[in-house]
């Protein structure tokens, strides 16, 4: 079976340091991976060799995996186990990196996810636009609460 990869890019209007705390923060990357979801769990160890565990009940699927290389705040890679409850058989180690750049409207971030059991318009793309769309909106969320919090403070 031959991989592919997925990437998926957005811009977040923040910088980096703070895109990056997102994902590797147990507390911020429960604010917006799956909150939609009731009863998921989030555990967090990013350094090199750590470990994530994200996992969700209402779905029936928890996401694990080792960190191989945490780079502050430039670049997180880590392996990708998704284990469904009905199919737990079907286990296949992928890679993920993650890129977050600088850029003059905040920070590219891109996630980059190599599997040999990616399928065409697949749950993989279509999970990541998803948590993807709510980092964005997460963030541009942020920035006008503290536009807000500044232009009532000049008042």
């Amino acid at each position: 079976m031959s991989e592919t990869t997925i990437t998926i890019s957005r811009t977040v209007t923040t910088s980096p340091e703070r895109v990056f705390a997102a994902w590797t923060d147990v507390d911020q990357l429960a604010d917006w991976w799956w909150p939609q979801l009731g009863g998921t769990t989030y555990d967090v160890d990013a350094r090199a060799g750590g470990r994530f565990r994200i996992s969700s009940p209402a779905i029936g699927a928890t996401v694990s995996g080792v960190y191989t290389e945490v780079d502050p705040p430039r670049r997180l890679a880590f392996t990708w186990s998704w284990q469904d409850d009905d199919e737990p058989e079907a286990v296949v180690e992928d890679t993920v990196v993650v890129t977050f750049e600088p850029d003059p409207d905040g920070t590219v971030v891109t996630v980059a996810h190599t599997s040999p059991a990616h399928v065409p318009e697949g749950g993989a793309e279509r999970g990541w636009n998803d948590v993807m769309d709510r980092l964005v909106r997460l963030c541009e969320n942020e920035s006008q609460s503290t536009l807000r919090q500044s232009s009532s403070s000049r008042s």
